[in-house]
């Protein structure tokens, strides 16, 4: 028997096994190639359409920011809102938020106040965000509510880890300066006033609240001490005469 004839055996074998094998498996690789195929393209469009759908999204956005801007106060926070209702969570809560200073800048204080309470409410927002909305919304319910209950609304900013607290603070002491309970408004400003954490600007407004209700500055009061303090040491130092 040549070699010849031997190799054509082993090759007709094996296209006889390689036949029986397509016919085997064959479908199944043909149904792999098709979904991966697909999948590319699935994965393809889906990009295409999130891209389309966030262009969309910033072109809401910029119209909304138009109408504002031009003075339409209450069309704009209409737009900003219909926003908010189709859109991902970061253009949901800038929405959001300018849907409500919109209502506010219209003049509808309680609008403002219940869409400042929403992004509050929202947990898929950044926590910066929510953060400056409660702010937003306790200083708008200074006008209706205690000082314990402003209190409560930014009790999570003034025991926090971020340095929200002297902003919360504050408007806890404007909420007792309202209710008439001067003594604790007084108190935490001096507090405010002396706080490093604070910032400057507003330390100087509740050195400013603490002057005229009478409170007591530390770093003032110290202050003041010092010449007096310095010129009894300079007196028991003199040598006698």
């Amino acid at each position: 028997m040549s070699e010849q004839f031997i190799r054509e055996i082993e090759e007709d074998l094996r296209r006889d096994k390689a036949l029986k094998l397509w016919k085997r498996f064959g479908p199944w690789i043909i149904g792999a190639a098709v979904l991966v195929v697909v999948g590319v393209a699935a994965d393809v469009a889906w990009r295409a359409w999130e891209e389309n759908r966030r262009n969309e999204q910033a072109s809401a956005y910029a119209a909304a920011e138009a109408l504002a801007a031009s003075g339409k106060q209450d069309q704009a926070a209409s737009a900003f809102e219909a926003l908010a209702a189709d859109a991902e969570s970061g253009y949901a809560g800038l929405a959001l938020m300018r849907a409500a200073e919109a209502r506010l800048a219209a003049g509808d204080r309680d609008g403002a106040q219940a869409g400042f309470e929403a992004v509050a409410a929202r947990g898929d927002l950044d926590p910066a965000l929510k953060a400056t909305a409660t702010l937003k919304a306790a200083s708008l319910a200074i006008r209706t509510e205690t000082p314990d209950q402003i209190r409560a609304r930014v009790s999570g900013l003034i025991d926090g880890e971020e340095n929200w607290r002297p902003l919360a603070e504050e408007l806890v002491a404007l909420a007792a300066f309202k209710a008439g309970d001067t003594q604790r408004a007084g108190e935490i400003f001096a507090r405010l006033a002396d706080d490093a954490d604070a910032p400057q600007d507003l330390r100087g407004r509740a050195a400013s609240y603490a002057r005229v209700l009478g409170a007591p500055i530390a770093s003032e009061a110290a202050a003041e001490a010092a010449p007096a303090d310095a010129a009894s040491t300079d007196a028991d130092q003199e040598p006698a005469k």
